[in-house]
Parts: structure tokens; sequence; C-alpha cells
């Protein structure tokens, strides 16, 4: 017997808003946001129930939570700390796709070398950017720049270090390395 949109909506309302509206916290890091994007999912289906087909209420209530959440941030300035938390998880939670994982990384990637632009001095920058923008060995760096390996070396370390104690909050410099050096090789 199907169930008729009023019954519908009232059961896997009650049955599943918790588990939708924390989905969507978790994903904005905004309560208010959440409740409104989870009202806006029981709205649409209200609104175009006779149009739809849904063979399981869980699995389409949280993939259109989980649509609307991420649409509702793919506009929203982050800083490092949220885009890194937000990333987790998702990660965590096997909510975002592949592109979407790149998507992330990249964001915080951009941030990483913005943030190198504004804090390291000319050549250390130039050096950071060949390493891990230009994939290049320190050995070719070297070359290329006419200096000895070990002030490439130095002068890594010296950009690391500089990122990282002026990123909004500790990154850990494992993360930071593996970002950078593992954005574009996806």
């Amino acid at each position: 017997m199907a169930l008729s949109r009023d019954q519908w909506v009232d059961i896997n309302y009650y049955k599943y808003w918790d588990i939708l509206y924390y989905l969507s916290c978790n994903i904005t890091r905004d309560k208010d946001l959440s409740a409104d994007i989870v009202q806006d999912v029981f709205v649409n289906i209200w609104n175009n129930y006779s149009n739809l087909i849904i063979d399981n209420s869980k699995a389409y209530l949280i993939q259109s939570v989980r649509n609307k959440s991420l649409k509702a941030i793919s506009t929203t300035s982050f800083n490092t700390v949220q885009l890194e938390e937000v990333y987790n998880v998702l990660v965590d939670n096997e909510i975002l796709s592949r592109e979407e994982e790149i998507m992330f990384k990249e964001q915080l990637v951009n941030m990483i070398y913005s943030k190198a632009q504004e804090v390291l001095p000319e050549k250390c920058y130039q050096i950071f950017v060949l390493r891990y923008s230009n994939k290049l060995s320190y050995k070719e760096i070297a070359l290329k720049l006419g200096i000895s390996e070990s002030t490439v070396d130095n002068q890594i370390s010296k950009a690391l270090k500089s990122i990282k104690s002026s990123l909004p909050y500790l990154v850990d410099y494992i993360i930071v390395i593996g970002y950078l050096m593992g954005v574009t090789q996806n």
C-alpha cells in the first residue's frame, strides 16, 4: 500500500530529521543553515512528491541533504580550520565523491600557496613553488637556480616552518606536505 504525500513526509521527517540535521551540520558547520537545508529538502519533496520515485527513503534523504549542504558551502569562503574539519568529516563518513575530495584538497593547497606568497621572501617562495608546484627535486632546483642542494633544503625547511606557523591554526607538517605533494598527482 503506497503512502500518501502527507504520510510519507510525516513518517520520514520524524524518523530521519535528527540524522539529516547532524549530517548537514557536519558539512556546513552551521546549525541554522543545516535546519533550513533539512526543511528545504522536505518542502521540495512535499511539492514534487507526485513526480518522484523514492525506493529507499533514508538513502534518498541523505543524498538530498548531502547535495544541498555541499551546494550551500560551495560558495562559502573557508579558513584552513573549517576546510580541514569539513574535509575530514566528509572523508571519515565516505560522503565525498572523488571529484569533491579533489576540490577540497585544491582549496587547501590554494590557501597554503596564498599564505606562502604572503609570508615568504621572494627567493624562498620561488624555491617553494619549484618544489611543490613544479615537482622538481632538490637537485633540479639547485641546478636551475645555480645554488647548492643544501641551500634548497634550508629554504624548503624555512618555507614549511613559516607557512605552518602563519596558518590560522597548527596544521600538521605531514598534512601540509601531503597536500602539496599529492593534490596534483590524483
